[in-house]
C-alpha cells in the first residue's frame, strides 16, 4: 500500500513539474549517450596532450593564461577561453577524462538550450523532437566525447540564438549583451565562431535594433572578453595579429579565391556538406547525404526568393544559414566536419521545421521514429573505439604498481606517444625514482632502482644500447598500440 501511495506521489510530482521533468530527462538522455564508457572513446592525441601539459605547467607556475590553443591554420593563437574551461576541469581532476567529461556536460546542456529556445519561440512539439535529435545525433555525440576546443561551439551557437530572439522579439535589452558574450566565446573556442560573431552583428543591423550607445557598449564588451589576449599582444608586439594578417593576405587573396573559390565550393557542397548533413541527422552515407542536400537546397532557394513571406521567427535562421555559406565560400582551405560544428543545432531545427510542414502528421512522426531508431542503432556510443587512451592508462597503471621503478622511452616523436605516456605518468601517486633514466637503463645498476621499464616502437627497440636479453616483454593485448613494454629487473 505504501509503495502504491509513493508511486502516486511521484506521478503527481511529475505532472505538476512536467516542464522541469522534460528538461532533466533530455539532459540525462544526452549525457548518458556521451559518457557511456567514456574512457573507451576519448581522443587522447597530440592536441589533447598539448592542452593538458599547458594547463599543468601554468598551474604549477601560478601563471595567468593569456592565450588559447594554436589555430589549425596560420601561425597564430586563439583567445584563452578554452583553456579557462579546461582549468575548471583540471581543478577537479588532472585526468584526461576530466575535460572530456566537461565537454560531454556542455553538449548535454546544448540539448536543453535547444529545447528551451524552440519551445519559447516556436512550439513544444518541435522543441522536444529537435532536442532529442540533437541528443542522439551521431556527429554531435562523436564530437562531444573528448576534449577539444571546437567541440563546445554548438552550445554557444544556440545560446546566441536564444538571446538574439529575446532581444529581437521580446525587446529584452540585456539579452543583446548576453548574445554578444555567447558569440564572442564561440569565436574564442575556434575561428569558425567568427561566422556567429558576424551574423550576430549583421542581423541586429538588419533589424535596426541597436543605436550608437548600444554599439559602443557592444564593442567595449567584446574588447573586455578578449582582454587577456590583447594584453599578450601588447606585451609581444602584436605577434598573433601579424600572424592573422599574414594568413589572410597569403591564403585569402582575390587571385587565389578566383582560382579556388567557385569550383572548390561546389565540390564542398556536393561532396562534403552532403556527408555532413547525413552525419548530423543519420549516419555517414553519401546517397542519404545527396537526398538531404537536395531537400536543403530546394527549400533554401524557395525561402530566399520568397523571403518577405517567410515567418518572422524563421528569418534569423535563414539569414544565419545564408551568412554561413557566404563566409564559407570565402574560406580557401579544406572544410572538415569539425569546421561546421557551429551549424549542427540550426541544421537540426531547420529540418524539423521542414518536416512539420508536411500535411500528414502520421508521415512526420513515422519519419522521426525511423530517424531515432536508426540513430540508436548506428550510435557512436556503441561503436568502435580508439584504444589509445585505454592502452596508455593500463600501461601506466601496470608500471606504477612497482616499487622504486624507472622508465625510459625510445619512440618516434611524430607519433606523440611518448608525450601521452609522460603526461599519464604524472598522475599516479607512486612516481618513478627518476623522470628520465636512460643512463641507468643502460648500466642497469642503481641502488635506488629495483625495476626499469623500457617503452619502444618495433623498428627501434634494439637500436638503443639497452640489453634486452634478460628483459620481460609485457603483453598488453588487445590494447596494442605499436609500442612494446620491456620490464627489466636491476
Amino acid at each position: 500500500m505504501d509503495k502504491i501511495l509513493f508511486m502516486k506521489k511521484i506521478i503527481q510530482f511529475v505532472k505538476e513539474n512536467s516542464f522541469l521533468f522534460i528538461v532533466c530527462w533530455l539532459f540525462a538522455l544526452s549525457l548518458i549517450f556521451r559518457v557511456f564508457q567514456l574512457d573507451h572513446f576519448i581522443s587522447y592525441h597530440q592536441d589533447q596532450v598539448r592542452d593538458l601539459f599547458y594547463i599543468k605547467d601554468n598551474f604549477e607556475r601560478g601563471q595567468i593564461i593569456l592565450l588559447g590553443p594554436k589555430a589549425s591554420v596560420g601561425n597564430f593563437f586563439l583567445p584563452p577561453f578554452w583553456y579557462y574551461l579546461m582549468s575548471l576541469a583540471y581543478i577537479f581532476s588532472k585526468s584526461p577524462l576530466s575535460p572530456a567529461f566537461l565537454t560531454a556536460i556542455l553538449s548535454s546542456a546544448t540539448t536543453v538550450i535547444i529545447f528551451l529556445f524552440v519551445n519559447k519561440f516556436f512550439n513544444k512539439k518541435i522543441a522536444f523532437i529537435s532536442a532529442i535529435l540533437y541528443a542522439l545525433s551521431p556527429l554531435s555525440i562523436e564530437y562531444s566525447r573528448f576534449a577539444w576546443n571546437p567541440n563546445p561551439i554548438p552550445l554557444f551557437t544556440i545560446l546566441t540564438f536564444y538571446f538574439l530572439y529575446r532581444f529581437l522579439f521580446e525587446n529584452d535589452n540585456k539579452s543583446f549583451y548576453y548574445g554578444a558574450i555567447a558569440a564572442n566565446l564561440a569565436f574564442q573556442l575556434h575561428y569558425q565562431g567568427l561566422v556567429i560573431v558576424i551574423f550576430y552583428f549583421l542581423v541586429n543591423i538588419f533589424y535596426r535594433k541597436i543605436n550608437l550607445k548600444s554599439f559602443i557598449k557592444y564593442i567595449f564588451l567584446n574588447i573586455l572578453l578578449i582582454f587577456p589576449f590583447l594584453l599578450y599582444e601588447i606585451k609581444n608586439g602584436f605577434a598573433n595579429t601579424s600572424g592573422i594578417v599574414n594568413f589572410l593576405i597569403n591564403t585569402q587573396t582575390i587571385i587565389k579565391l578566383k582560382l579556388f573559390g567557385v569550383p572548390f565550393f561546389i565540390k564542398f557542397i556536393i561532396r562534403d556538406f552532403s556527408l555532413f548533413l547525413s552525419r548530423v541527422l543519420l549516419f555517414k552515407n553519401q546517397i542519404i547525404g545527396y537526398f538531404l542536400l537536395g531537400i536543403f537546397s530546394i527549400s533554401m532557394f524557395l525561402k530566399i526568393i520568397t523571403f518577405r513571406k517567410v515567418d518572422r521567427l524563421e528569418k534569423p535562421i535563414l539569414i544565419f544559414l545564408v551568412t554561413s555559406f557566404i563566409m564559407l565560400f570565402f574560406y580557401k582551405n579544406s572544410l572538415i566536419d569539425f569546421y561546421l560544428l557551429f551549424l549542427i543545432p540550426i541544421i537540426i531545427i531547420y529540418f524539423i521545421f521542414l518536416l512539420f510542414k508536411l500535411k500528414s502528421q502520421k508521415a512526420v512522426f513515422l519519419i522521426i521514429f525511423f530517424i531515432l531508431i536508426v540513430n540508436l542503432g548506428k550510435s557512436p556510443t556503441f561503436g568502435n573505439y580508439d584504444k589509445t587512451y585505454l592502452w596508455v592508462k593500463e600501461s601506466i597503471k601496470l608500471v606504477s604498481q612497482e616499487k622504486n621503478y624507472c622508465v625510459s622511452y625510445n619512440i618516434f616523436p611524430q607519433n606523440y606517444i611518448e608525450s601521452k605516456l609522460k603526461y599519464a605518468m604524472t598522475l599516479p601517486k607512486n612516481q618513478p625514482v627518476y623522470q628520465n633514466c636512460d643512463v641507468y637503463m643502460y648500466y642497469q645498476c642503481n641502488p635506488r632502482i629495483m625495476t626499469g621499464f623500457y617503452f619502444c616502437e618495433n623498428p627501434v627497440c634494439k637500436y638503443k644500447p639497452i640489453d634486452l636479453n634478460n628483459a620481460e616483454l609485457i603483453d598488453m593485448y588487445p590494447l596494442y598500440s605499436g609500442v612494446k613494454i620491456y620490464k627489466i629487473q636491476f
